[in-house]
Parts: structure tokens; C-alpha cells; sequence
């Protein structure tokens, strides 16, 4: 089934559009941007003129006993907040959500269980008129029909297998180790999914069913299991999701995604989630889902590049990608997204041995290079050195801090072939990479290119020039010098105990550091460390 809604376009014509999907429907973007209200113009203009909509703010007190009403009276209550008798000729909903209401609390858990046994009374009785119908003209009697309630109660087994639901005698009870309780006494996690599965399984067919904040209160794997059964129990419907939470927002694998980027009070500013080729798609849904400027480094959640850059980079988003690969590839794709104009894309890698022609073509795009070897030689910089030791409470700071450089060098000193070779290979791989497309097609033609290059590589040359770099680093004591070109993985733990912290696997000094950080309102290591790292302008 092709599903379709309405959606207002950017254009000065102000006219509507018509989107359809295979699937579902999510719409993302910032706190702010309009989302609810795009839910309520999506309800308005709804492509079959038949829409529920399903609030955020949602009361879950679920009754002692259900009040048992008709059909006609218990829906029209779902719908529209108030029952009405023949002689009325139009229904609205101002009665359920106000004159001009985008989102308010929605109390309606009595009327949404109250649907649900009408439902289910209906399709008893007409098995019931079945059953007759067979007893006066003979032959076998229809097989009893699985009724709303027996969904609802398959589908929460699949989703809460820890804890049984059954309706009895106009009544919701829970059962969990033997023991029954009444409904309301579940948790909010419980009561709100059984709400949102009573809500979705008595609309009928061919409706729109827009959801906001689909997320409350349920854990991720619950919730994204329970729209998956309600989705399947449901081909007929057409769901649209307002949603906050972006794990949730990419487990709708086929759903269409409409990014609100704004809204103005008159008219959205609204984009269908575009495809950026290599990206995946959860990372655009994230990007998208914020409103500061982006910053892509390497890294995880966690991990020092990312809790070191989202102090120094406050007004930033910082995404952490992994390996520097991932950060110049996705800063790369998102800056030629035409689409993105408004959002100003960053990555930010480590300089590991990388040339001065290496470094110009990156920040051509975007992609800034530390002015040291790795971001954990910030842990080892002056200012910060300087700052621990004054926290340390050292007599003589000046004294310290010149103790530890002094054996940042002999380190150094020790693994000097190393680091001089790896400076040397980094400068060859760069060279290598210039290989140019032969313009001849022959195999002559491969090997003479392939030979041109390799002999224009005068190793001799770069290992002499690499050398005399170093040397003059060591000779003059430039240590800002050495932290550019020292790639050594976890120097700082080597200078822990000279600050007095133990050299533990547990990184006391970089946690020191980390925790300095957090609590420093006059952002005295910020400031050092952004000596260090590229300015970037918001």
C-alpha cells in the first residue's frame, strides 16, 4: 500500500504537496523548529480526510473499571473529545484540542480502552449473528474471530514477555509472577505503550495516525519493537512520527524523513531527508537534528578527542567519527550537501607526521590538522603541565614544569631512529600518492610512470632534511616543537609521576585533567589547549 500525506512546500505560492512512502513517515529537527505544528497541519490537511493525532503530553491513568459505551459514542469521544447525536452535521476537534492548539495534555485513556471493547463487542456480536445464521440454514459454524483485544494482548506478550495483561470484566489486570494487580499500577513504560497500542489498533483503516514524541517513557528496544508489531498488525494505516529521539528515527529504515529546519510562525522551512552517498543515514539524522554548527573529530563518545573539543568548541556540535578517514570523508560529503548551506561543517584530525602540502589541501576542505601529533600531546602541553602543577601544589612550579619537559625529551632521545623514520615514511607515502593516470594505455607506459615517480623520491634527501629538523628542535629546547612532530600514544602517562600521580592503567593524569576541565569556570585549560588546536570560526 502507497501511503501519502500533505505537506506545505517552500514556495511562494504557498501551495501544499503530496509525499508518499512505502512505509511510515518521520519528521526531525530541533527543539523549536515546528515539528508539533507541522503534526497538527498534517492532521488538517490530511490526503483521506481521515487523521487522528496523538499528543505528547498524554495523561496514563488507566480506570479501575472501562466504561462500557456504543462504538459511535466511545469513537466519536477518541476523536473529537466530545459524543455526538444524529442531528449534529459536522464533528470537529476543537472540543478535544482547543481553538489553536498545536499540543496540550490529552486525557483520554478511559475513552481510547473504552473504544477498544466497543470494538471488540462488535466483533462478537457479529460472530454471535454468524453463529444464527448457520443454526437456522445448517452447516458448521464460523470459527470464532480474534478480536482487538486478542491483538493487543499477542502483541504485548511479544514486547513484555516478563509481564501478562489481561481484560476482564470491563477491567485491565496485570499478572507478573502469579500475582494480579490492577492495570493502573503498571509502570509509566507499560501503561504508555498499552495506550499507544489500544490508540493505533481501534482506528480504522485508511487513517493517518500522526504520533508526537513516540519515545516517552518507553525504553529504545521496547519501543522500536512495539511500532515495528503495531506497524505490521496495522498495513492499512499510515503512521507519521514527531520525533526527538534519533536511534528510533533510524530504526524506520524505509520510513520517509522530512527535516524542519524552521518555522516563522507563518510558513515551514522543510527539506525531505536527502541521501549523502558513504554517510549513514542515522549520522544525517543527527547532524540534522541539532542547531549548531558541526564539528566532526575522531574518536568515540567518550574518548579524549571528544571530551577535550566539545569544552574547547562549546558553541559547536562535535560528532566523534571514529578514525580520521571517517572525519574527511563525512566532513567532505556534508559540505557538498547544497542543502546544508545553513550549517557550517568542520572536521578537525590529528597531524601524525602529516606534510605542509597535506595539511593546505585539507583545510581547503574544511578539515583543520592539530598543530601537535595527537590530541593526547595536549595532556603534555606547558600551559596545561603548568596548571597541574599548580593544582599538585608543587613549591616550585617553574622548577616542575622544566623537570618534565627536560624528560619529554630524553624520552624522546630514546625513540629517536623511531620517530625520525616515521617523520621520513610519512613524507614518502605523500609522495607515492601522486601517482598521475599515464595518459598512454600500455603496460610500457605504467612501468615508466611508476619509475619516474619512484625515482623523483630522493630518500637520501628527505631523511638528511628530516634530521636536521629534529636536531634543531633538540638543540634549541623547543618543546612546542617537539609535541608536533612526538607521536607517541599515552606520553602523558609517562609524565604522570613527575606530577606526583601514579602511573596507573587507570590514566590518574588524564583524568585529572578531564576533571579540571569540567569544573574550570575561568577556562584556564581551554585557553591553553586552544593555543594548540585550529580556530574555527561559529
Amino acid at each position: 500500500m502507497e501511503h501519502k500525506i500533505t505537506i506545505p512546500i517552500n514556495e511562494e505560492n504557498e501551495e501544499n504537496e503530496d509525499i508518499s512512502s512505502d512505509h511510515s513517515f518521520i519528521i526531525i529537527g530541533a527543539n523549536g523548529s515546528g515539528k508539533s505544528r507541522l503534526g497538527k497541519f498534517i492532521e488538517d490537511y490530511s490526503v483521506s480526510k481521515k487523521s487522528y493525532r496523538i499528543s505528547a503530553q498524554r495523561a496514563l491513568n488507566i480506570p479501575d473499571f472501562i466504561p462500557i459505551k456504543s462504538y459511535e459514542e466511545s469513537s466519536d469521544l477518541l476523536m473529537y473529545g466530545s459524543s455526538y447525536d444524529g442531528l449534529v452535521k459536522q464533528k470537529n476537534k476543537i472540543q478535544k484540542w482547543g481553538d489553536k492548539y498545536e499540543n496540550r495534555l490529552i486525557n483520554d485513556y478511559a475513552n481510547t480502552l473504552s473504544a477498544v471493547y466497543a470494538l471488540k463487542n462488535i466483533e462478537n456480536d457479529d460472530f454471535v449473528k454468524k453463529c444464527k445464521i448457520k443454526e437456522e440454514i445448517g452447516g458448521d459454524h464460523p470459527k470464532a474471530p480474534i478480536t482487538i483485544i486478542d491483538h493487543i494482548v499477542e502483541i504485548w506478550k511479544d514486547i513484555m514477555p516478563y509481564r501478562k495483561i489481561k481484560f476482564d470484566d470491563a477491567k485491565v489486570v496485570a499478572v507478573f509472577n502469579d500475582s494480579a494487580y490492577k492495570g493502573k499500577d503498571l509502570s509509566d513504560g507499560e501503561r504508555v505503550a498499552l495506550y499507544l497500542l489500544a490508540q493505533s489498533l481501534c482506528l480504522p483503516d485508511g487513517y493517518t495516525i500522526i504520533i508526537d514524541e513516540p519515545e516517552i517513557h518507553l525504553h529504545k528496544s521496547i519501543m522500536i519493537k512495539l511500532w515495528d508489531k503495531i506497524e505490521e498488525y496495522c498495513p492499512n494505516k499510515t503512521f507519521v512520527y514527531i520525533t526527538h529521539d534519533l536511534d528510533f528515527a533510524s530504526s524506520r529504515k524505509s520510513a520517509k524523513k522530512i527535516w524542519v529546519k524552521s518555522f516563522d510562525g507563518n510558513k515551514w522551512d522543510i527539506e525531505l531527508l536527502p541521501d549523502v552517498e558513504g554517510v549513514p543515514e542515522s549520522l544525517i539524522i543527527e547532524i540534522l537534528g541539532n542547531r549548531k554548527n558541526v564539528i566532526f573529530v575522531e574518536g568515540e563518545k567518550g574518548s579524549f578527542d571528544f571530551e577535550i573539543y566539545k569544552h574547547i568548541y562549546s558553541d559547536f556540535y562535535v560528532v566523534p567519527c571514529g578514525n580520521c578517514r571517517s572525519v574527511i570523508q563525512n566532513t567532505k560529503a556534508f559540505r557538498n550537501m547544497e542543502k546544508l548551506h545553513k550549517l557550517n561543517i568542520h572536521g578537525i584530525i590529528d597531524h601524525d607526521y602529516r606534510t605542509d602540502a597535506e595539511i593546505n589541501n585539507y583545510t581547503k576542505d574544511g578539515i583543520y590538522v592539530l598543530d601537535i601529533a595527537e590530541i593526547e600531546n595536549l595532556f603534555c602541553i606547558e600551559g596545561v603541565i603548568r596548571l597541574v602543577a599548580e593544582h599538585q601544589v608543587f613549591s616550585d612550579v617553574d622548577n616542575k614544569v622544566k623537570e618534565v619537559e627536560d624528560y619529554v625529551f630524553t624520552v624522546f632521545k630514546d625513540e629517536y631512529d623511531n620517530q625520525l623514520c616515521s617523520v621520513c615514511e610519512r613524507e614518502i607515502q605523500h609522495k607515492l600518492q601522486q601517482y598521475k593516470k599515464s595518459s598512454a594505455k600500455t603496460k610500457e607506459a605504467l612501468q615508466k610512470t611508476l619509475e619516474d615517480l619512484c625515482s623523483s623520491i630522493d630518500v637520501d634527501k628527505i631523511y638528511s632534511e628530516t634530521k636536521e629538523k629534529i636536531d634543531e628542535i633538540i638543540k634549541n629546547k623547543n618543546y612546542n616543537g617537539l609535541l608536533k612532530i612526538f607521536n607517541r600514544k599515552k606520553l602523558y602517562l609517562k609524565i604522570s609521576t613527575k606530577l606526583g600521580l601514579l602511573n596507573t592503567k587507570e590514566d590518574n593524569y588524564a583524568q585529572l585533567i578531564l576533571r579540571l576541565l569540567r569544573v574550570d569556570k575561568d577556562k584556564k585549560i581551554v585557553k591553553e589547549m586552544a593555543k594548540f588546536t585550529p580556530t574555527i570560526e561559529n
